[in-house]
C-alpha cells in the first residue's frame, strides 16, 4: 500500500487559487442575495395586482424601485442611489415623508419624482393635495402633487445601486461579475474533485 505525504502548507499558487475562489463565491452570494430579494418582492407586488384587478381596485404597485437621477435630494438621497418606495395611503402619509410620484410641474414635464413633503391641503373640489420639495432645493415645487399620482412612500434607500446597475447593463459588467466567477468556480471545483481522485487512488 502507497501513502501520500500531503503538504499542509499553503503555496502561493494555492493562496491565489483560496482568494480567487472566495471572492468569486462573494460576488455570486450578494448577486443571490439581490435576485432572492427582488423575486420575493415581485412575487408580493403580481400577488397584490392580482388581488387588486379581481377586486376592480386601480392602485398602483405594491412596491416600486427607482433611480435617482438628479441632486434635488442631495445629501439625503444621491445621484445613483436607489430607494424602494411603498404603496401608502393618505392616512399613512406625514410632513417629512419622502414620496416618489409623477410630477404634473413644467419643470419636470410628468416625470417622476422623488421629493420631500412639506405639507398639503384640501383644494376647492375636496381633493387632497400634497406640497412637496427637494431637500436641495431653495423653494417648494411650483406644482401640488395629487393624491393619485403618488407611486408611493420611500422606505428604504440604497446608496450608488445605479452604477451597479449601468455596469451590469454593459457586457464588460456582466462578463466579470457574472459569469467569469461561475467559470472560476467551476473550474476550481472540479481541479479540487480530479485532486482528490488521484489522492483516493494513491492510497
Amino acid at each position: 500500500m502507497q501513502v501520500r505525504c500531503l503538504n499542509t502548507n499553503y503555496n502561493s499558487k494555492d493562496t491565489v487559487k483560496y482568494f480567487a475562489h472566495f471572492i468569486a463565491r462573494a460576488l455570486l452570494i450578494a448577486l443571490s442575495f439581490i435576485v432572492v430579494s427582488i423575486s420575493v418582492l415581485a412575487i408580493f407586488v403580481v400577488g397584490d395586482t392580482v388581488y387588486n384587478v379581481n377586486k376592480g381596485n386601480n392602485v398602483v404597485p405594491l412596491f416600486g424601485g427607482y433611480i435617482i437621477i438628479t441632486e434635488s435630494m442631495v445629501p439625503t438621497i444621491k445621484v445613483n442611489d436607489a430607494v424602494l418606495v411603498k404603496r401608502s395611503e393618505s392616512n399613512e402619509l406625514n410632513i417629512g415623508d419622502i414620496i416618489t410620484f409623477k410630477s404634473i410641474d413644467e419643470r419636470y414635464d410628468g416625470l417622476v419624482v422623488t421629493h420631500r413633503i412639506v405639507g398639503s391641503q384640501n383644494i376647492s373640489t375636496g381633493d387632497l393635495v400634497y406640497r412637496t420639495k427637494g431637500d436641495n432645493n431653495k423653494l417648494e415645487d411650483m406644482a401640488v402633487v395629487p393624491e393619485e399620482n403618488i407611486f408611493g412612500r420611500v422606505i428604504l434607500k440604497i446608496p450608488k445601486l445605479g452604477y451597479v446597475k449601468d455596469f451590469l447593463n454593459k457586457p464588460i459588467g456582466f462578463i466579470l461579475c457574472i459569469i467569469i466567477p461561475i467559470v472560476m468556480i467551476i473550474v476550481i471545483n472540479i481541479k479540487n474533485i480530479n485532486i482528490s481522485s488521484r489522492e483516493e487512488e494513491l492510497i
